[in-house]
């Protein structure tokens, strides 16, 4: 990790979140508690990293790239207090704290995850470049909602029986919710940070690209660790997918068969970041993250 928390700790990602976005003072129980208590859990914060890193491609990130990135984070903090839901997931834990639902009951929780999500759009009404925001409202709509993570984890119920009565998932379908549920957002990010910096057309496709690949190695290691880690390390509960009878791609291919898959797509983005006109160090050294990462 430490050379994740040393890029955001060199581009201040924690300190600028927190004058974004933290609601100083703010009374037990209420809906800015509860936003404060998931946003400012310990995270990894990788879909504000990425924004930043593509934004470095073409230049120095300015004030509208950590706008941009604090949107993001505020829309992924959303669906996973919803994620946690027990109509979802049913989790207790989440960034090493107690969920919301846990803390003071399911229709809190969705009222502070409605509340993340509105304040995710509230807060492109800070972007200044105004050329650009018709393009990047436009990805926020197809990435996070549903034609995107929306729309994944609508398939995630649906392949698991949860909608339909009928357990139907193939590793083809557990593919599909991957792309739309985990790689959305990150192509979301990566997409908005290289907007902000200048990117072409082609570069765009380049980071969309990229971004499916990125979703589709940190799912495959997320499944990895619920098989291999302790609920200690992730600040999450492992073994869930078990325990909820739920498909990954580990219980399709085995360790090393999810592992031989894993490297197979890190090579896939190698070949994708050689195109990139800058910041390829950053990206290389991430790869190496995902597959290496304890959490």
């Amino acid at each position: 990790m430490s050379f994740i928390t040393d890029e955001i700790s060199r581009l201040n990602i924690e300190s600028e979140l927190e004058k974004l976005v933290c609601r100083k003072n703010a009374a037990a129980a209420s809906l800015e508690w509860g936003m404060n208590h998931i946003m400012f859990a310990p995270s990894k914060r990788v879909r504000p990293l990425l924004v930043l890193e593509a934004n470095l491609v073409y230049g120095t990130p300015d004030s509208d790239a950590y706008i941009l990135g604090a949107a993001v984070e505020l829309i992924h903090t959303y669906s996973l207090v919803h994620d946690d839901l027990p109509c979802m997931d049913n989790d207790e834990l989440r960034r090493g704290v107690q969920t919301l639902h846990v803390l003071h009951g399911d229709a809190y929780a969705v009222l502070v995850g409605d509340a993340l999500l509105t304040e995710g759009y509230s807060m492109l009404s800070r972007y200044t470049k105004t050329d650009k925001l018709p393009l990047i409202l436009k990805f926020f709509g197809e990435k996070a909602g549903r034609g995107g993570m929306v729309y994944g984890q609508m398939l995630d119920l649906e392949y698991e029986q949860r909608l339909s009565g009928e357990k139907k998932v193939s590793l083809e379908s557990l593919n599909e919710v991957n792309r739309y549920k985990t790689g959305c957002l990150l192509q979301l990010s990566l997409l908005c940070g290289a907007v902000n910096g200048g990117a072409s057309a082609e570069d765009l496709e380049i980071f969309e690209e990229l971004g499916h690949i990125i979703g589709d190695i940190f799912q495959i290691k997320d499944d990895i660790l619920d098989e291999t880690s302790s609920t200690e390390v992730l600040g999450k509960p492992v073994g869930s997918d078990e325990r909820n009878q739920k498909s990954s791609i580990v219980r399709f291919l085995g360790l090393s068969g999810a592992n031989d898959v894993m490297n197979q797509r890190k090579n896939d983005a190698l070949r994708l970041i050689k195109k990139l006109s800058g910041n390829r160090d950053f990206f290389e050294k991430f790869l190496d993250f995902l597959i290496t990462r304890e959490k």
